[in-house]
């Protein structure tokens, strides 16, 4: 921080990641507590947040994908399929083959937690598309293991 006690940009970036890391260790665990779901939220919405002021639309679409995730995962759709949608908007901006596709796996998440699973489908079988043309094998495979059964 500087000595006035504003952020930098190195700060945003650092609270960035620690509040997307600790989001995954929650989002991890299968023994969470009510609270620790409140907590989760608000870790990935504050990692979001200090992106908003040290990252840019490849930062902003992965934290949306992370929140959507999150919502995802505990059964909240609305929220869930809202980020995914600005995740899907933010990874169009920046034209990456990782960042689509992760977008769409988040769309397939998002929708399936909705119950909507025609359009789960859909976007399940966008992000496989996206995922066959990704060069690098391991981040092809990373969105292709996170596809969700639908």
């Amino acid at each position: 921080m500087t000595q006035g006690g504003s952020m930098t940009q190195d700060d945003h970036r650092a609270f960035a990641a620690r509040y997307f890391n600790a989001t995954w260790g929650l989002l991890d665990r299968t023994d969470r507590t009510a609270g620790e779901d409140m907590q989760m939220i608000h870790y990935a919405h504050a990692s979001r947040a200090h992106w908003q002021e040290a990252g840019g639309a490849r930062e902003w679409a992965i934290g949306e994908w992370q929140i959507s995730r999150v919502y995802a995962t505990l059964g909240h759709g609305e929220a869930a399929l809202r980020h995914a949608l600005e995740s899907l908007r933010r990874a169009e901006e920046v034209e990456d083959l990782f960042l689509l596709a992760s977008a769409h796996e988040g769309l397939a998440r998002a929708y399936r937690a909705a119950g909507d699973v025609d359009s789960a489908q859909d976007h399940a079988m966008l992000a496989r598309a996206a995922a066959a043309e990704i060069e690098d094998e391991e981040d092809r495979s990373v969105i292709l293991g996170d596809l969700p059964p639908v």
